[in-house]
C-alpha cells in the first residue's frame, strides 16, 4: 500500500493539481470505488488548515472526510458510534505521530499573511504535506480495511479487472462504474417527463426527434447489472478467460505456464488486445497497469 499512496499522492498534490485535503480524500475514495467530483469540491475549503486560518490540517481533514465516505450515517438517525470511534483512532495516531493535527503546529506557517506563504514556497515545505497526507491516507485505509468497509488493494484490483486485462470498473455494465452512475445522473436530471419536451424542441432542431432512442440506451446503461466477469462471467459469451483462469488457479492468463494459447474464445482483434494487455501486466504488474487505466476510456 505504502508505494501505491506514496506514488498517487505525488501525482495528484505535488504539482499542484490539487489540494491537501481534496488529494487525501481523492485516494480514499478511489480505493474503495467511490468517485465523484463533488467530493473535490466538497474537499476545497478544508485545505491549508481550514482555508488559510491555521486551523486542522488539510490532510487530516481529507482523511476524517474519506473514513465519513464509508462509515458515516447514510440516512438521519443512524448510529454513529462507529464513524466516531474510527476518526477518533484516525486522530490518535496523527497526533502520536507528529504530535499535532493543527496546520500551524506541524509546519509553523501562517497561511493568513504572505510571509507565511512565501516560507511554505521557498522552504519547500510541501514536502512535509505530503509527508502528513501520505500518513493520514495509509491509516485511514487501514482503519476502514480493519472494520470492513473496503478490501485489501489487491482484491480490490481483482474486483475490477478482468483476467484478460481490461477494466471491469469501467465496462458499460459495471454496476457503480462511472458510465452506469453517470447514465443514472442523467436520467434522473431529465426527469420522467422530458420526452414530452423533446417532442417540442423537435422545431428548433431534429436531434431531439432521437430522444425515445437515446432515453432507451440511457435508462439501460443506469442498471448497472454487472459485478464482474469474475464473478457473472463476461458479457461476451464466447469468452473462456474467466472460466480458464479458475480453472488454472491464476489471477490473470500471463501466469499461466500456456500463455498465450488458443483457449480464449475471442475474435482476432480482441485476443490480439487481450494477449497485449496480458503481456503488459506481466512486464509492469497488474496494480501498475490498473493504476494506467484509471485515466484512459474503456473504449478506445
Amino acid at each position: 500500500m505504502g508505494r501505491y499512496v506514496k506514488n498517487r499522492m505525488r501525482e495528484l498534490f505535488s504539482d499542484g493539481t490539487f489540494l491537501c485535503a481534496e488529494a487525501t480524500l481523492i485516494i480514499i475514495a478511489e480505493s474503495g470505488g467511490r468517485e465523484s467530483d463533488d467530493l473535490i469540491r466538497v474537499a476545497t475549503g478544508f485545505c491549508s488548515g481550514g482555508s488559510r486560518t491555521c486551523g486542522q490540517c488539510g490532510a487530516v481533514s481529507g482523511a476524517i472526510m474519506g473514513l465519513g465516505l464509508y462509515g458515516g450515517r447514510a440516512v438521519p438517525g443512524e448510529d454513529h458510534d462507529m464513524a466516531y470511534a474510527m476518526v477518533q483512532e484516525l486522530l490518535e495516531r496523527f497526533t502520536a505521530k507528529f504530535g499535532s493535527i493543527n496546520c500551524f503546529d506541524l509546519i509553523k506557517c501562517d497561511f493568513r499573511i504572505r510571509e507565511g506563504q512565501d516560507r511554505y514556497k521557498n522552504e519547500h515545505l510541501h514536502e512535509e504535506c505530503v509527508d502528513y497526507a501520505v500518513f493520514a491516507v495509509e491509516n485511514a485505509l487501514t482503519i476502514l480495511r480493519e472494520h470492513g468497509y473496503i478490501p485489501e488493494r489487491g482484491d480490490f484490483i481483482k474486483s475490477r479487472l478482468a483476467p484478460c486485462g481490461l477494466s471491469c470498473g469501467k465496462c458499460l455494465a459495471y454496476a457503480g462504474g462511472p458510465i452506469q452512475r453517470l447514465s443514472k445522473e442523467l436520467g434522473d436530471e431529465l426527469g420522467d417527463n422530458f420526452a414530452a419536451y423533446a417532442d417540442r424542441f423537435k422545431g428548433m432542431n431534429p436531434v431531439f426527434g432521437k430522444y425515445p432512442a437515446m432515453r432507451e440506451l440511457l435508462d439501460y446503461l443506469a442498471i448497472g447489472s454487472c459485478s464482474g466477469c469474475r464473478e457473472k462471467g463476461c458479457l461476451f459469451k464466447d469468452c473462456k478467460v474467466t472460466a480458464c483462469v479458475k480453472e488454472k488457479g491464476v489471477d490473470y492468463c500471463y501466469q499461466c505456464d500456456e500463455f498465450p494459447c488458443d483457449r480464449h474464445g475471442m475474435p482476432q482483434g480482441l485476443a490480439e488486445r487481450w494477449q497485449a494487455n496480458n503481456e503488459k501486466m506481466q512486464e509492469i504488474g497488474p496494480e501498475e497497469w490498473f493504476d494506467g487505466c484509471r485515466n484512459h476510456p474503456r473504449y478506445p
